[in-house]
């Protein structure tokens, strides 16, 4: 049974398979019928067309998806047509029976160059594609008002579609170059540039260069670049660039090439080291030494020009002759030796002091030499052992000599001295009470001088700017109570007194006047560096106006460029820059001291002061080129330069100093250092030192630095100079980030246009130097700056003025400039610049535009582009100083609607954590958890684990983590954020204590 079953299946499926196969056989004829109807068909409408009998109905309608419309693959695009080529245009598309041209509203079947069509095996869609050729003089013939077009149309039983118009244009290159490279000299390591402007062609054509008949690749040749005018840059000439130079032009018509250019590479001569002196040519008595060198470092070159100066030197030597006399003796020639340096001397007037060594170890016997050098040494005094001006103090203090001084302990002159000092106190005691009767008789008879009426009488403000108050030591620390009194308003109130009352220099002010204020610290800065506080003993007061105009005045009118006098706080160092520097009287709540438009602040955290004590703490940018540390080669700055002060003063916490830097932060590539300062600011060569190494910090390092992507923190409780300095790791490459910003007068002259470039370090603090700079030039921004990479390796910085506007030039070869790279990378410059000057052809263009390539040599990716576009006709601002500052983040407010007064510290930049949720958080989070979510992982969270032992040695380490993200974290969601990261470590009750006490913040 089941063997009759199994037949049947068989047979079945035997019958199913012979099925199948006769159908497959069948489709397959039917198809290939068609397609020799077709063909048929196709061949029948070509000889029509051929012989003009061709007509668009009926069309065939054989169309293997009649619902599919016809779809361009591929359309006709814009060419160009030569002489001797013709143009060939292409058309192709799918779900169509016939595709052809129209040029020119004209069919151009006659002119087809290919027609075919295909099925895709893939899909079985009919493709049809068509090339016609345009030749020379079917364009040439054409009208110039419309261009020569074509039109690829395709047609289907759906419909027909058409292309797009592709436009045919006649090439062609002219023969004479515009302007052809000429042959010239250049130094070794020099630039130049060779001047190509190719000639007229359709399209433009494209610039290449060739040496000795080979093309110039600029891709791998870095010392090469083409400018986009065509011009040959080559950044440092080595003798290998020596040869013939030749600028070709190509486009699709033809290639021209100039006429050949020699480079010549010249060298001039160098010296080479002194040779030793040779032997006396005596060997007792008078003789001659002689040395000499040799014009090879390097040999003169290309004809180079030759070392100047002298070949060979001589000089005298003299030994003494042995004695004669003793013929029975035989004495050998002994040559003297220098003893050793002696202590310095003290310090004299002069401030030199000195050091003797004679030629006694031995000294010469025998016709023996005599030492060669010097047995005295001078040099300056450093560490604070010059005492000039104390002892000019003393001189003006006594009113006696300095020899008079020296003698002042015997008797008679002591008891003169006593005698004197009681005369003088008595006529002082005598001229007090007469001023203060004159005050009194000034105050009850001279009405004017007070404003208003009725009841209420102010007395009118003296102008302070004007002069310096000269003030004692128990009225610089008195009573902190009237400082705080007129924080709010901002003005420094003062009775009013005679000017000769106010400002003298020898007469102390009676205790009735000991309660005059100094300026609100929060409202004020230090004196420009020029300036010196020296008390006037003859000044006036100033009519009825506010401090805070004044302090306008001061700081942006025309006296601040006069070294006026300001009144300043006492506690901080000369010689300060006053739009550099700001200060605060900080008390056991805490302060923010930022300084305007410069990006450092600095935070003194709640509880770093003692409950009673009062502390003016300051903090400055130093902009003096003396101030910045000198740096080996290998080393470049990433910061500017910091002080705070006053040294000495006693904190509990420490404070954090947030700036910003330079560096591309890269752990790899960077070794950081922080470097101090504890020297003055009227030192010429402050002493600095590295206290710290980032990634290298031990438990003893005094400070810990939080290196962020542009930010850098330091905690610390030192108040000195601070700054940080970086190098490359061996076998790295370490990229800092410059700052470029052009200038030019507001204010030029008829004949010329001067543009200066700055290059300086990436930061708000350099950038705001520079506007000060400009502000003083009375100059103008000209684009905005740009931030250009910087990278370690020796490569110079290259500046090329290009594409000048028509009516300027650039002086010959003066349109390119190098900026050696040590120049940029260790430089001890805050305000590097160079300057480039066009000259005016043609008065009647007053618009300028051009632009200033800045690029690292052989680093092509790092390059940035300034453009200058600007019209001398406009009329430069009223207040050039004013209009200039790029306001970086300061607040400014209005003091009386007139004049701008800068907040230090705004309310919206307060602290965010109270002392009591401070307190609660430290106590959750100080003690060690098993799960490892304490204080730690906190850190962790905030990113400021790098040296998690700096917060493991302190005795509270949940209070310097939140000090540090006080200062750290100022946008507007800092303390929800604070509570995300409490919840993401598992830890709800500090969150909860977040979110029940400050909850009205978030």
């Amino acid at each position: 049974m089941w063997f009759r079953k199994e037949i049947k299946t068989t047979c079945s499926s035997f019958l199913c398979f012979l099925l199948g196969f006769l159908i497959f056989i069948s489709e397959t004829l039917v198809s290939e019928a068609a397609r020799s109807r077709g063909r048929k068909k196709e061949n029948f409408r070509n000889r029509e067309f051929e012989e003009g009998v061709f007509q668009l109905d009926p069309l065939p309608t054989e169309d293997p998806d009649p619902s599919s419309a016809p779809v361009f693959v591929e359309e006709p695009e814009d060419t160009f047509v030569v002489r001797n080529k013709p143009a060939i245009l292409h058309c192709k598309a799918r779900y169509a029976l016939w595709v052809y041209f129209k040029c020119n509203d004209e069919s151009a079947h006659r002119r087809q160059h290919s027609h075919q069509q295909f099925v895709d095996p893939m899909n079985g869609v009919r493709q049809v594609e068509v090339s016609v050729d345009i030749s020379w003089k079917e364009v040439e013939n054409y009208e110039e008002t419309n261009k020569y077009g074509c039109v690829c149309f395709a047609w289907s039983s759906s419909g027909e579609i058409k292309s797009r118009r592709a436009v045919v244009t006649i090439a062609y290159l002219k023969k004479h170059f515009f302007n052809q490279p000429l042959s010239t000299s250049v130094e070794i390591k020099g630039q130049i540039s060779l001047q190509c402007l190719p000639p007229e062609g359709v399209p433009p054509p494209k610039i290449f260069w060739l040496r000795n008949g080979e093309i110039i690749d600029t891709s791998k040749e870095t010392n090469f670049i083409i400018s986009n005018e065509g011009n040959l840059l080559i950044s440092q000439v080595r003798l290998a660039d020596m040869g013939n130079y030749t600028c070709g032009a190509k486009n699709e018509a033809n290639q021209r090439l100039s006429e050949p250019a020699t480079l010549t590479v010249y060298v001039n001569g160098g010296w080479s080291s002194w040779s030793p002196w040779s032997e006396c040519s005596s060997r007792c008595g008078r003789g001659i030494q002689t040395r000499k060198r040799l014009c090879s470092n390097p040999a003169p070159l290309n004809e180079g020009e030759q070392c100047v100066g002298e070949t060979a030197q001589k000089t005298d030597c003299t030994t003494l002759c042995p004695d004669n006399r003793k013929e029975n003796t035989i004495n050998r020639a002994v040559d003297g030796r220098w003893t050793s340096w002696s202590s310095w001397s003290t310090c004299g007037l002069d401030c030199k002091h000195h050091r003797r060594r004679s030629c006694t170890s031995p000294k010469p016997a025998n016709g023996g030499r005599y030492c060669n050098g010097k047995d005295l040494a001078t040099g300056n005094c450093t560490g604070g052992m010059c005492r000039a001006v104390r002892d000019r103090d003393e001189v003006m203090e006594y009113g006696s000599s300095q020899a008079e001084k020296a003698h002042s302990a015997e008797p008679e002159t002591n008891i003169t001295l006593y005698i004197g000092l009681f005369v003088a106190i008595a006529v002082f005691l005598a001229v007090l009470v007469g001023m203060v009767f004159v005050v009194r008789r000034i105050k009850g008879q001279d009405p004017s001088m007070y404003i208003g009426g009725g009841s209420e009488v102010v007395p009118v403000q003296p102008d302070l700017t004007q002069n310096v108050l000269n003030l004692p030591p128990h009225i610089r620390h008195g009573s902190h109570s009237d400082l705080n009194s007129n924080e709010k308003s901002g003005l420094c109130v003062a009775p009013l007194l005679p000017h000769h009352h106010l400002f003298s220099t020898n007469i102390p002010p009676s205790p009735a006047q000991s309660h005059v204020p100094l300026l609100d610290p929060q409202m004020s800065h230090a004196p420009n560096s020029t300036d010196k506080t020296t008390p006037h003993s003859d000044s006036s007061l100033s009519g009825p106006s506010s401090l805070t105009s004044s302090r306008a005045n001061s700081l942006f009118g025309p006296e601040a460029s006069l070294g006026k006098n300001y009144v300043t706080s006492v506690t901080l160092p000369p010689n300060l820059d006053i739009e550099c520097i700001a200060w605060k009287m900080v008390t056991k709540a805490g302060a923010r001291i930022t300084v305007p438009d410069s990006g450092i602040t600095m935070t003194v955290p709640k509880g770093s002061m003692k409950a009673s004590a009062k502390e003016e703490i300051y903090v400055a940018v130093l902009r003096d080129d003396k101030d910045r540390p000198r740096l080996t080669d290998k080393q470049t700055l990433l910061s500017p330069v910091i002080q705070c002060g006053p040294t000495g003063v006693s904190l509990r916490k420490p404070v954090i100093i947030s700036f910003q830097h330079c560096a591309v932060v890269d752990p790899e590539s960077w070794c950081v250092g922080v470097y101090s300062s504890e020297s003055s600011t009227e030192e010429e060569n402050p002493v600095w030192k590295k206290i710290v190494t980032l990634n290298n910090e031990t438990i003893n390092t005094p400070l810990y630095c939080q290196l962020d992507s542009r930010q850098s923190h330091l905690v610390t409780d030192q108040l000195v100079r601070y700054v940080l300095v970086g190098e490359s790791q061996p076998d790295r490459k370490a990229i800092k980030s410059l700052i470029l910003a052009a200038f030019a007068p507001a204010l030029h002259s008829s004949v010329d246009y001067n543009l200066r470039l700055y290059c300086v370090e990436d930061t708000r603090a350099a950038l705001e130097g520079v506007l000060q700079i400009e502000k003083k030039l009375r100059g103008k921004l000209i684009d905005n700056p740009k931030s250009m990479p910087f990278q370690d390796g020796g490569s110079n910085l290259c500046l090329c003025l290009e594409d000048v506007g028509p009516g300027w030039r650039c002086k010959p070869g003066a349109n390119y400039q190098e900026i050696p790279f040590q120049h940029v990378w260790s430089t001890r410059q805050n305000h590097l610049h160079c300057s480039f000057t066009l000259e005016h052809i043609d008065r009647s263009l007053q618009t300028i535009s051009c632009h200033i390539l800045v690029y690292q040599r052989g680093i092509q990716a790092h390059r940035q582009i300034l453009r200058i576009n600007t019209d001398l006709r406009e009329k430069p601002p009223a207040s050039p100083a004013v209009s200039l500052s790029i306001p970086l983040g300061s607040t400014v407010t209005s003091g009386n609607g007139n004049s701008p007064v800068v907040s230090v510290d705004p309310p919206a930049e307060g602290f965010r954590l109270s002392s009591e949720v401070r307190k609660q958080l430290c106590a959750c989070l100080n003690p060690p958890t098993s799960r490892g979510n304490d204080w730690r992982r906190l850190a962790r969270e905030l990113g400021v684990d790098r040296y998690i032992n700096y917060f493991a040695t302190k005795p509270n380490p949940t209070e310097h983590i939140l000090d540090l993200w006080e200062a750290r974290h100022r946008e507007s969601t800092a303390l929800t954020d604070l509570m995300n990261f409490f919840r993401v470590m598992e830890r709800n009750d500090a969150a909860l204590i977040i979110e029940r006490h400050a909850g009205p913040w978030l």
